[in-house]
């Protein structure tokens, strides 16, 4: 009786784990219809994340392209800037030289003034004649010619020809 009743509890067993194994093969059955359910969803992500992907390249590439751009622009605006500044630089020591060179000339001139004035009785004041009003239509006032060009000694210096010339170029 006892090889029964061991048989009988074996196969009571045997019947549980079974019955176990069958559930839980549901159960699996079940999550793997549900995988495959989502298989279709998860490869459109994996396309549309491919194409995103593909998308950022594309715009890293352009922007790449676009940065090598703006920096040769850059790059030849610097250059411009860097040549004007150089002939900015050539025009203020001409015209500090021209400068130079008129405040010594007004010197000379009064030193060789101020003994004939001192000579000559004193004149009586007058007072300067009236100005006609300007219009639109005037035309600018024209500089005084350097004294080189009114006959005076000095010949005019590369510098002196440059500036004038520049200034000539701003009138216009």
């Amino acid at each position: 009786m006892t090889g029964a009743i061991l048989s009988t509890i074996l196969d009571v067993v045997v019947i549980g784990l079974l019955a176990a194994t069958i559930v839980y093969a549901v159960r699996l059955n079940r999550q793997l219809a549900a995988v495959k359910d989502s298989r279709a969803e998860l490869e459109a992500l994996v396309k549309g994340f491919a194409e995103a992907t593909a998308q950022a390249d594309a715009s890293v590439k352009g922007m790449r392209k676009a940065a090598a751009e703006s920096g040769e622009q850059l790059q030849s605006l610097v250059q411009r800037g860097t040549a004007m500044k150089e002939e900015l630089e050539l025009v203020v020591q001409a015209a500090d030289a021209l400068a130079s060179r008129l405040e010594a000339a007004s010197g000379r001139a009064r030193q060789a003034i101020a003994p004939t004035a001192s000579s000559m009785p004193p004149a009586a004041p007058t007072a300067p004649a009236p100005r006609p009003a300007p219009t639109a239509a005037a035309a600018p006032p024209v500089a005084p010619s350097p004294p080189a060009a009114q006959g005076g000694a000095e010949p005019r210096s590369r510098a002196e020809k440059e500036l004038l010339e520049a200034l000539e170029n701003m009138r216009r």
